[in-house]
């Protein structure tokens, strides 16, 4: 599965976003002028049931309107998580960070660019970009996001206390979410993901791969899917499963990856073909 965007440029991927949500805002805009002037002449005619019809219409035409956004900037996240091209999804985003002044835009497409960096294996450039990044709401899911990578950034630094304080920041977020709902799902996966990729493989029990081969499988990412292949094959190796593991990582060679993950691809595969040879 790839973005929408795969095979233009980035000039022509932001262009083509730009315009698409200048059209939403149009139509937005021009929805809410009929039903705000509808509600407007019922009230006038002493229809109130015009005027509450066009209120709530202006209401769902609100909603819509934000779904829609959220949707579209969904696949813009595409070129990062389905075509992992790191540097399109940069380029495009520096792009929006030159034409917008708005403070909660900036901090999103900041945070943005911070997982470029991450991808790029460029930590203490991430982390310095991250740090004072604020978002709304308490349960705001761009803080989880956040405090995810700033979790994964600490531990790649070797700064343990920050990065125990980073996934306790995260299991309190999961905690205020309401059970059974697809944010709290989330929430949870995110809290043992990370503490199983803060232990080594080698301690790792059965019940544990089982949680990232159903990871795998659900994930509807391409980086996700990676990630979670890589992990599968350090634990692999580390339980004697040796050839299943080279096998997977040369097959996994085959396929489109971020920098970071080819990098530990690489590094994981030279040193299960070390063990082997000195076995």
């Amino acid at each position: 599965m790839h973005s929408p965007f795969e095979g233009m440029t980035a000039e022509e991927t932001f262009n083509s976003h730009k315009a698409t949500l200048r059209r939403l805002r149009i139509r937005g805009i021009l929805i809410t002028v009929v039903l705000g002037a509808a509600g407007i002449w019922g009230i006038e005619r002493g229809w109130m049931w015009l005027y509450v019809a066009g209120l709530a219409g202006i209401l769902v035409t609100v909603f819509l309107f934000l779904r829609r956004v959220a949707r579209e900037m969904e696949q813009l996240q595409g070129i990062l998580w389905q075509d992992a091209d790191v540097a399109k999804y940069r380029a495009v985003l520096e792009m929006g960070l030159a034409r917008t002044r708005r403070r909660q835009t900036r901090a999103a497409l900041e945070l943005e660019l911070a997982f470029c960096d991450y991808f790029d294996g460029l930590d203490g450039a991430a982390l310095e970009r991250i740090q004072g990044l604020t978002f709304r709401g308490r349960k705001n899911t761009q803080r989880l996001r956040c405090f995810d990578l700033e979790a994964l950034l600490f531990d790649a630094c070797g700064d343990v206390a920050r990065r125990d304080e980073a996934l306790g920041r995260i299991r309190e977020m999961a905690a205020q979410y309401r059970p059974g709902t697809k944010v709290a799902t989330a929430a949870r996966d995110i809290v043992r993901s990370l503490e199983l990729g803060f232990t080594p493989p080698a301690q790792w029990t059965e019940g544990d791969a089982r949680f990232f081969r159903e990871q795998m499988v659900l994930a509807d990412k391409r980086v996700n899917r990676a990630g979670a292949r890589l992990r599968l094959d350090a634990y692999e190796a580390a339980h004697g499963r040796v050839e299943e593991a080279l096998r997977d990582l040369r097959a996994l060679g085959e396929e489109r990856l971020v920098p970071r993950y080819e990098t530990m691809r690489v590094q994981l595969l030279h040193r299960i073909e070390r063990q082997a040879s000195a076995a």
